[in-house]
């Protein structure tokens, strides 16, 4: 978990929803993600780089960094690579583990305005991308060459932030502005309400999911910057 408000790594406890151990990072934190064989990444909008970070048992260190050509916020795994977003222009890149950029999409490209502020990003298992674009109020998908496949828009999806795949027709999404958890089936173009204020959701940023507990976490700036559990018993 990225701790934006207090430039640190976290490593927390799936069980018991506790902080195991945390790592300092030497700039402000965006998005993260789990790469493998205990290796994680971790972005720095201002620096402009990605951090990747040793997961050894419950003990995180800093490895080394790569620097890109722009403010990087969303990061996610793809095959062997890295899918990364960025803000001020909007694009997103896919690549290597050094740095070396593979492709890209950008609104040039794309030929319209299709990203305003692209922030979070998914995969999937299948290997399709998930975007969350807040200043469009949209999810965008796209294939492994960056290819646009499709744009979801909806009431519920008014200001998306953190988005996770549950599984292959299922997408969990933060809308901050909503104060609400809502569910995408991007199979039927379906999204769906899944928690709310009622729940103890406030402006929540970031989501992430377990499969093994069914539990899903949820991180908010509201209140000290709280990091909250939910149990999801009929995610589909």
């Amino acid at each position: 978990m990225s701790d934006y408000t207090n430039d640190k790594l976290r490593l927390v406890d799936s069980v018991n929803c506790g902080n195991v151990s945390c790592v300092c990072l030497p700039s402000v934190p965006r998005g993260v993600c789990f790469l493998h064989d205990g290796l994680a990444a971790v972005t720095y909008r201002v620096k402009q780089q990605i951090q990747f970070i040793r997961v050894n048992g419950d003990t995180l260190s800093l490895d080394k960094f790569i620097k890109v050509k722009g403010l990087v916020i969303g990061i996610s795994a793809c095959d062997s690579h890295l899918v990364v977003t960025y803000d001020e222009p909007g694009r997103v890149e896919t690549i290597t583990m050094d740095g070396r950029v593979i492709d890209e999409m950008d609104n040039q490209k794309a030929g319209k305005q299709l990203f305003k502020w692209p922030c979070y990003i998914t995969t999937t298992s299948s290997g399709d991308i998930f975007i969350s674009d807040c200043g469009n109020s949209t999810i965008i998908q796209m294939d492994r060459n960056l290819r646009i496949t499709r744009t979801f828009t909806s009431p519920m999806l008014t200001s998306p932030h953190g988005i996770v795949s549950v599984s292959t027709d299922q997408l969990l999404v933060a809308d901050q502005d909503s104060h609400s958890i809502v569910a995408l089936n991007p199979t039927n173009d379906t999204v769906t309400p899944l928690l709310g204020q009622a729940d103890g959701i406030q402006e929540p940023q970031a989501v992430a999911w377990c499969p093994a507990s069914k539990k899903l976490y949820v991180g908010s700036d509201k209140r000290q910057s709280t990091l909250s559990e939910f149990e999801v018993r009929n995610e589909h």
